[in-house]
């Protein structure tokens, strides 16, 4: 039985950007057909949107051949089945928005294909229903939140309807709630026929492809199954890449001596390790968890009998509306009242547009509320006698995407610019900069003579990372610091972090990982422009979830339920619930057992 011609065919090709010092891609080859599912796996630099571009011909291999439906893509013919046969989600999505409002944007590709108006109204409708976006027509692109944009640039791709989609880590921006219906919807378009290529850092969501190619340095250092690529462990991955992970399920099989399976979900695994533990052992555990249940810690209650500091940041009976009084006005937050405390790591998590970003530009005096009051170090931000500039240099924001502020031509001279404007000069200077890019994950001496154009997208992150840190400010506001960044490097990002809070910075961190949130002192949850609750991570993931927040809980506490739904109620010597998979190994690990480990 012959297979169906490739719609996409990369035979040895190579791209290398004028700036660099080495090629982006580097002779690949691969192929991929119709209804074929392909996730493109590597760290940052690897060359993972670079090998996208070339299949949509945005970029031209300098040498070997990429060819669309069998036609070199450096042909006229070539390229244009590239641009009708392959839609193109890009990594950053402002860079693909081209309309004022959202209607009008995912429009623009039908348009440009010549299709009746009643077939682009359709088109429109339904693209726009799939994503979630449905009643937001008239919306102004310009207010959209960082996750509705990513929605729209899907919905733009979607009303092109292409043979091929290829996203380009499409849910890095989105909540877990919006990330699932993404992927559920790449399942659906390969179940329709078409081809999705899906670059991203996460490996549970690779893991749902049927074929994985992970690039090292620009080449293909492996293509086949996720369950191959899985098969070896840690020590596979790190062969082929040091910066990748085993997904959750993954990590926390193999530590307890399970077969590691791709995708299996937490409930499935806490079943699998209950037969693994043996019978049921955990009437101690269970006594001794009644004593552990701790007192939701809302706005107004705290546990801690001791007088607190003054908080770092404030809102009270904050809110803020998008073009207030004008015809297209947006709310944002609706009378928020919220502490972040000094010394302490603050989580903000909800929806894509429930308010997190509006909250840490209203504590930065970027934006002003339209009701109630911000304050900062115990000033009003709205006090026309606050200094706002001495205010952001005392507490920095990296803002979503902050790689778009950059603007010098090399790497160190953009991370130097906030701390030659405070003064610092000659060795002071350097001394300054070679230290903010070594903790952002940079190392001074290879990069601070790089152009930032030639930057790959997570180490532009990486960057503009390093230049908010190198300001030393008494706290850190940071919004998505991790998103569009490889494993190894999200975890030295939250350990440069948590590192911040334990040396007595105040940091407030806006995120869509439910992992990362559970690292922090306090989680603060936003849900339509509210506050739903605020309270440390056990108390808020144990007892205080609500799945009506669109979050989810994170992978070990899902396991932990389960389990403790069988009968084992697994906890640390101090009797803390699991949070993280490392620490629900280490508690399974000292369980009683009979038979633990005896699984193939």
């Amino acid at each position: 039985m012959s297979l169906t011609p490739p719609l996409v065919e990369l035979d040895t090709a190579s791209f290398s950007y004028p700036e660099s010092t080495r090629p982006a891609v580097d002779c690949a080859s691969l192929s991929i057909r119709g209804g074929e599912y392909l996730a493109v796996v590597g760290e940052n630099g690897s060359g993972k949107s670079s090998l996208l571009r070339l299949m949509d011909a945005l970029l031209l291999p300098d040498s070997g051949t990429v060819r669309v439906s069998s036609m070199p893509s450096s042909s006229p013919e070539g390229l244009r089945a590239a641009r009708s046969l392959v839609s193109l989600v890009f990594q950053s999505p402002p860079d693909q928005i081209v309309s004022s409002t959202v209607e009008e944007d995912v429009a623009f590709g039908p348009e440009n294909l010549g299709l009746p108006r009643e077939e682009i109204r359709r088109r429109v409708g339904a693209a726009l229903a799939t994503v979630g976006l449905e009643g937001m027509e008239r919306r102004a692109t310009l207010f959209l939140s960082a996750g509705q944009q990513q929605r729209l640039a899907i919905a733009a791709a979607l009303a092109v309807d292409a043979r091929c989609i290829a996203f380009d880590e499409a849910t890095a921006m989105l909540d877990p709630e919006a990330a699932e219906a993404v992927l559920d919807l790449m399942d659906a378009l390969v179940a329709s026929g078409k081809a999705v290529v899906h670059a991203t850092h996460d490996m549970a969501e690779a893991a749902r492809a049927a074929r994985v190619i992970v690039l090292r340095a620009g080449a293909v250092a492996f293509d086949g199954s996720p369950a191959e690529l899985f098969e070896g462990g840690e020590t596979r991955l790190d062969a082929l890449g040091p910066s990748l992970r085993l997904p959750p399920c993954a990590r926390l099989a193999s530590g307890l001596g399970l077969r590691p399976l791709a995708s299996e979900g937490p409930e499935a695994l806490a079943e699998r390790l209950a037969v693994a533990l043996g019978p049921r052992v955990a009437t101690a555990s269970e006594a001794q968890a009644s004593t552990r249940r701790k007192s939701p810690i809302g706005v107004a209650q705290r546990v801690n009998a001791e007088v607190p500091p003054p908080p770092a940041f404030e809102l009270r009976a904050a809110s803020h509306a998008y073009l207030k009084g004008a015809l297209g006005e947006t709310p944002s937050l609706m009378e928020v009242d919220l502490e972040a405390p000094r010394g302490k790591v603050m989580a903000l998590v909800g929806r894509t547009g429930s308010g997190k970003s509006t909250a840490l530009q209203l504590l930065d005096g970027l934006v002003a509320v339209t009701g109630g009051e911000a304050r900062a170090f115990g000033e009003s931000l709205g006090d026309p006698r606050t200094d706002l500039r001495a205010m952001r240099v005392r507490a920095p924001l990296a803002m979503q995407r902050p790689e778009s502020a950059l603007f010098e031509r090399y790497a160190a001279d953009d991370v130097a610019f906030g701390p030659r404007n405070l003064g610092l000069k000659g060795a002071a200077l350097v001394e300054r900069v070679s230290r903010a890019m070594s903790e952002a994950g940079l190392p001074y001496d290879l990069f601070r003579d790089r152009r930032t154009r030639a930057l790959s997208g997570g180490e532009k992150r990486r960057l503009a990372l390093a230049g908010v840190i190198a300001m030393e400010g008494e706290a850190l506001l940071l919004d998505e610091p991790t998103s569009a960044l490889d494993p190894e490097t999200k975890l030295s990002v939250m350990e440069l972090v948590l590192g911040k809070g334990r040396r007595g910075s105040s940091v407030v961190m806006a995120t869509h990982s439910m992992e990362e949130a559970a690292m922090a002192d306090l989680v603060a949850v936003f849900d339509r422009g509210r506050i739903a609750a605020v309270a440390d991570p056990e108390t808020l993931f144990y007892d205080l979830y609500d799945p009506a927040w669109g979050i989810r809980r994170p992978f070990a506490v899902r396991v932990a339920i389960r389990l403790a739904e069988l009968g084992f109620e697994l906890a640390g010597p101090s009797g803390k619930r699991p949070l993280r998979v490392e620490e629900l190994a280490r508690a399974a690990s000292r369980a009683p057992a009979s038979g633990r480990g005896g699984e193939a």
